[in-house]
């Protein structure tokens, strides 16, 4: 009996006993290309809070108070876009500058009983042209107060900014087609187009079919301004669209009054799922000036584009929401 009460309690002990040893990091979530999307929506003033976690690993709660460093990682996003893309500069992520994020304190506090926290980082989208993909590359600083997780992704946040407004997202574009002008038959067709916040009412996205990775796809630039909508007795929300380019060199040309429909419907069978349906309806002319230089190539599109956005009303933080 005296044998077991020993054994048992040595047991005890040791479940007790932190079994790990507790590191400090990040927690993002890395997608196929390596980076953490971050989506957040754009509102007026431009300005939005993201709220990165940070975790302390181990068995037991943190058994410390921690002043973790958070800095800029100037070095990182340079060595992973080589590494990833080597000498396709076009596909290379960009930092974001100075002037479109803040960083509110250089630690992130953790008390002592706590496993996460969250670490503030201000964004401000005015003016954020997203023709380049921005990256915000943070690092934990070593310390010796702490232990930080040298895991690939932990110690490191690659934070992929992606504001979302109402109608920001990919489009279905396979009724969209793109014809030679003067013609009427073997059009080209994209089967998506990516639609990126301008501000709170306007998107853009590329004209035509326009590679959205060229390196000449920022003088394709479409604009989207998505006017005050009339609902209908079915409760569908239906608009009219101001759209115009933003470099005149491709003579950009708007047939007739483009508009657009926003519908919404219940999953029959996960209530908590709503699904919102954006149908843009649009025709235009503009120049390819980039395929052939010197010789432009006019094209006439028209079409449908839809954009389906699911929102699970169960979660409240919208972000986190809705399915990207």
């Amino acid at each position: 009996m005296a044998i077991l009460g020993f054994l048992f309690s040595g047991c005890t002990a040791e479940w007790e006993d932190e079994l790990y040893i507790q590191m400090v990091s990040f927690k993002t979530k890395l997608n196929s290309e390596g980076v953490a999307p971050v989506y957040l929506r754009y509102n007026k003033n431009g300005e939005v809070v993201y709220k990165l976690p940070l975790i302390v690993s181990g068995s037991q709660p943190n058994q410390s108070d921690k002043y973790v460093k958070i800095e800029v990682d100037n070095d990182t996003l340079n060595i992973y876009n080589k590494e990833k893309y080597q000498y396709r500069t076009d596909l290379y992520f960009k930092q974001l500058p100075a002037q479109f994020f803040e960083l509110p304190s250089p630690t992130c506090f953790i008390p002592r009983g706590s496993n996460t926290q969250n670490y503030p980082v201000k964004f401000k989208f005015d003016n954020l042209d997203l023709v380049e993909r921005y990256v915000l590359p943070l690092t934990i600083k070593e310390d010796p107060s702490y232990i930080t997780n040298t895991r690939k992704g932990w110690r490191k946040a690659l934070l992929n900014v992606i504001p979302f407004n109402d109608y920001s997202g990919n489009y279905s574009a396979t009724s969209m087609n793109a014809y030679f002008d003067g013609q009427t038959t073997n059009p080209l067709v994209s089967s998506t187009r990516t639609a990126w916040v301008v501000d709170e009412r306007s998107v853009f996205f590329y004209a035509g079919v326009t590679e959205e990775r060229s390196e000449a796809r920022g003088g394709y630039k479409i604009v989207m301004e998505f006017l005050e909508p009339v609902k209908e007795g079915n409760g569908d929300l239906v608009g009219a669209l101001n759209v115009h380019a933003t470099n005149d060199a491709i003579h950009f040309e708007m047939l007739g009054q483009p508009s657009y429909k926003i519908t919404q419907t219940v999953d029959p069978t996960k209530k908590y799922l709503v699904k919102q349906y954006c149908t843009v309806n649009l025709r235009y002319k503009y120049d390819d000036i980039t395929t052939m230089p010197g010789t432009p190539v006019r094209y006439r599109v028209e079409g449908t584009m839809t954009m389906e956005r699911q929102r699970n009303i169960l979660i409240p933080d919208e972000d986190q929401a809705i399915e990207w």
